[in-house]
């Protein structure tokens, strides 16, 4: 008589089919993360301090997170090959790259200092060579009447006019924040080079020491996921730093040799911008058009030249066998990561925005990989010790 089934009250079905199900679970945990965030968010003066914190750590940390992902590989080439002591290597390589970066300062930033002045204080020429060709290209066509002609020509005068000025005037009124950005810089130059020592000196112990923190059971998936996000990181920034300098270079030789005014000046700008994927040397090329625009339509042919010529080595050569396919992303998921990492996080976003995705995708997928094998929902990818005989 004990073994009857008894009749289910309705509390008992209502837990069996509801409350004690994983879809449910689940959604009720992203229902109290989404409860949680809205609640940081409506006392984000609470954060305040946290933010400012990061906001004054943040820089030096990024800066030496680039750096190590460069001299990390040198400095493992140094103890292997030369049997160099870790902190020997870490110093020298540490020396070399002040040493190069105080090359560059000295050398190139007056140059390019004298180069942007007078790019600045060639705008009204720019604006007087540039009517000169359309008036001249009118007189031949016809496509304007003298009154629309008229019009650009006060329109563009006045333009480069003005522009010129606001440069000159918003370098001058801008001097009211020296004082603010020298401090900062001071202190990202005082504390990148620590931050960098320690990531050389302990980076290959930092998952074991940041994994203590998690459960034992889930400890070395946690470790697998930190090697994953570090391959991910530094494949794309070693890789986009090397193109980056390929496009620098490619640029800088090819508008000197068709003689464009401002070559180098324009081949440095180039080379930082191609850091923002697929959007970068489009914007590197606009000034060059210009100066192009307004110089002769044979040099404007010689830039688009340089262009396609760039394109292609950058696109058919340069970026598969740099990067390959290291962040395994389709370009339409990028072009979107762009967009929205632009549109919250400004240029910091466009250039990070990339990497971070990256890092979000493999801890979400490494997430979601769990779930499916410690819930029931998905049977054929459970570990082979999780099936029942």
């Amino acid at each position: 008589m004990n073994n009857l089934r008894q009749p289910e009250s309705g509390f008992s079905w209502f837990y069996k089919r509801f409350l004690n199900n994983h879809i449910t679970i689940l959604l009720l945990n992203i229902f109290l993360f989404l409860l949680v965030l809205n609640e940081i968010v409506q006392n984000a003066g609470l954060l305040d301090p946290l933010w400012k914190f990061i906001g004054i750590a943040m820089p030096a940390v990024v800066v030496a997170g680039i750096l190590f992902y460069v001299l990390d590989p040198f400095v493992h080439f140094m103890e292997r090959r030369w049997h160099m002591r870790q902190g020997v290597a870490i110093a020298t390589a540490m020396i070399l790259t002040a040493a190069i970066i105080v090359l560059i300062f000295l050398n190139l930033i007056p140059f390019l200092a004298r180069q942007t002045a007078g790019a600045i204080g060639a705008l009204p020429q720019f604006a007087n060579d540039m009517l000169r060709n359309i008036n001249h290209l009118n007189q031949e066509h016809h496509w304007l009447s003298t009154k629309n002609l008229t019009d650009i020509n006060e329109r563009v005068t006045t333009y480069f006019s003005k522009r010129g000025l606001n440069l000159l005037t918003g370098t001058l009124s801008s001097l009211g924040n020296v004082v603010t950005t020298v401090s900062d810089w001071i202190i990202t130059i005082i504390t990148a080079p620590l931050v960098l020592f320690f990531m050389l000196k302990d980076g290959s112990r930092f998952p074991k020491f940041v994994s203590q923190v998690v459960p034992t059971a889930y400890r070395d998936r946690f470790i697998v996921m930190l090697d994953q996000m570090n391959v991910k990181v530094s494949s794309y920034v070693r890789g986009q730093l090397t193109v980056a300098l390929c496009v620098m270079i490619i640029f800088t030789t090819g508008y000197s040799i068709i003689g464009l005014r401002y070559a180098l000046l324009i081949g440095l700008l180039a080379g930082p911008l191609n850091l923002i994927p697929y959007f970068g040397s489009a914007i590197a090329l606009v000034p060059a058009l210009i100066i192009g625009v307004v110089t002769s339509p044979s040099m404007l042919l010689g830039v688009v030249i340089v262009y396609l010529i760039e394109w292609v080595l950058e696109t058919q050569v340069l970026s598969p066998l740099i990067m390959g396919n290291s962040l395994a992303m389709h370009p339409i998921t990028i072009v979107f990561v762009l967009l929205a990492a632009g549109k919250m996080f400004g240029l910091v976003g466009v250039i990070f925005g990339v990497p971070g995705f990256a890092v979000l995708k493999v801890l979400a997928t490494t997430g979601f990989t769990w779930y499916q094998e410690f819930s029931s929902l998905y049977p054929d990818v459970l570990p082979p010790d999780e099936f029942e005989p």
